[in-house]
């Protein structure tokens, strides 16, 4: 491994087009680690940041993963980084595919391909879950149609019809394009499934879990905790149930670390992970959704919160020296307000109401409300995401975003015509689209 000339090797870190993205570059540029910022996007936000020394943009692991790893390879050839940190799971799982030549150049940061695999499989992770006694949702899942519906009949509804796991791992691959449907009624599932067949592998059926988001993100050394951190997600986006924009840090409750030290203790996990849980307040009690093998999209929450996740990372794959115990402030809050512009707007212009998860525990509110609690969490100590002032680029680049945003919707109202707020919507929509699609943009990660 080549060291940089300055002292501190070189780190490249991928998925510099999202958030965490970002996270993981200032989290490491914070610590003097020089960082090589690597994305799919020409303008990817995380190659704004003063942390990124160098730049390049990848082909995308989705258009063409062999391509994918050949430009990475390449990057680190001439940045002459010696590590690679995978901040979005769509990279992180080619380059396990890829591992044996990847690490013959440069060290990855990721699990064993043993412990990833369990994490990508949700089957795998419910039936290790159900051996550790980690409570799951009842789910069902078959390789025939006919064979999942008779067995869904069984279950409760409404019910969730989730991927079996990543669409770029070998044993999950799939198209099915997106991250969660559900399903009222038996026979709006039988519609679902028959409409995906043909799509590869067919998506898991779950009772839904009612109840509001909890994640705990974790650094483990070979099955060691070396610290939790457990958030809330306070507005998702869209508002009915996807990405959080709005989060708030948490108390460790003795169930959670119990829960998630079972469950990467028995996988023997090495770095980073998001293990998500749905917590029902009626019950007081959680329910395992998920286990995620990078950093999650609130990772500058962490950092808000006194916690520098990416760090421990680094050190974690390079010297090993983790002098802990590690502590973080509970109660901080941080909002990515783009996101939170589109819940927002998704709901103030459009039928939310028709397409919300169903929860039963919970109605969505008013959009008076809605329109109220936006404008309230700008009060003095809200956090917010991109908006750093000791690292301004991508603030300005976020803004050049919200503008465009607001000068397509301005486009669509002011233009003669019945239904100018359908018209705007429907601007503003294929904008969000085109940079975060709401049906996939958990599964294009």
């Amino acid at each position: 491994m080549r060291p940089h000339p300055a002292g501190l090797p070189k780190v490249i870190v991928t998925g510099a087009e999202e958030h965490q993205g970002l996270a993981v570059i200032r989290g490491l540029g914070l610590k003097g680690i020089p960082v090589v910022a690597c994305g799919s996007q020409q303008a990817s936000l995380g190659f704004y940041s003063r942390f990124a020394i160098e730049r390049f943009a990848y082909t995308s692991p989705f258009q063409d993963p062999e391509r994918f790893v050949t430009d990475i390879l390449d990057a680190a050839d001439r940045s002459h980084a010696t590590l690679i940190i995978p901040s979005v799971e769509s990279t992180l799982v080619v380059l396990d595919a890829h591992r044996a030549s990847v690490e013959e150049r440069c060290r990855l940061a990721a699990p064993s391909s043993p412990s990833l695999a369990v994490a990508v499989d949700k089957l795998e992770t419910l039936a290790l879950a159900e051996r550790l006694g980690v409570p799951t949702p009842r789910t069902v899942y078959d390789d025939s149609a006919e064979r999942i519906l008779q067995r869904a009949g069984e279950l409760l509804f409404p019910v969730a019809i989730k991927p079996r796991g990543h669409a770029l791992s070998a044993k999950t691959k799939n198209s099915l394009g997106f991250k969660v449907k559900y399903a009222r009624t038996f026979e709006h599932l039988a519609s679902l499934i028959r409409s995906v067949e043909g799509n590869g592998s067919y998506p898991l059926i779950q009772e839904y879990a009612p109840g509001i988001g909890v994640c705990v993100s974790a650094v483990f050394d070979r099955g060691r905790p070396v610290v939790l951190f457990p958030y809330l997600r306070v507005r998702e986006v869209p508002l009915s149930g996807g990405i959080s924009v709005l989060r708030r840090s948490l108390p460790l409750d003795e169930r959670l670390a119990k829960y998630v030290e079972l469950l990467l203790g028995a996988l023997e996990w090495h770095g980073v992970a998001m293990v998500e849980f749905r917590y029902n307040a009626g019950t007081d009690s959680y329910t395992l959704m998920e286990i995620n093998g990078r950093f999650q999209a609130s990772t500058a929450l962490s950092l808000d919160a006194g916690l520098n996740l990416p760090y421990l990372v680094y050190s974690l794959f390079t010297d090993g020296r983790l002098n802990g115990p590690y502590t973080y402030r509970t109660g901080i809050e941080e909002r990515w307000l783009r996101g939170d512009l589109f819940s927002l707007l998704g709901a103030l212009l459009g039928d939310t109401r028709q397409t919300a998860v169903p929860d039963l525990e919970r109605r969505l509110p008013s959009r008076g409300k809605l329109l109220r609690d936006f404008l309230y969490d700008f009060r003095p100590g809200m956090h917010y995401d991109e908006f750093k002032l000791y690292d301004l680029g991508p603030a300005l680049a976020e803004c050049k975003q919200l503008a465009l945003g607001a000068i397509e919707f301005l486009k669509g109202w002011s233009r003669p015509g019945p239904m100018p707020f359908a018209r705007g919507l429907s601007k503003i929509l294929r904008l969000i689209g085109s940079i975060m699609p709401w049906a996939s943009v958990g599964a294009r990660r």
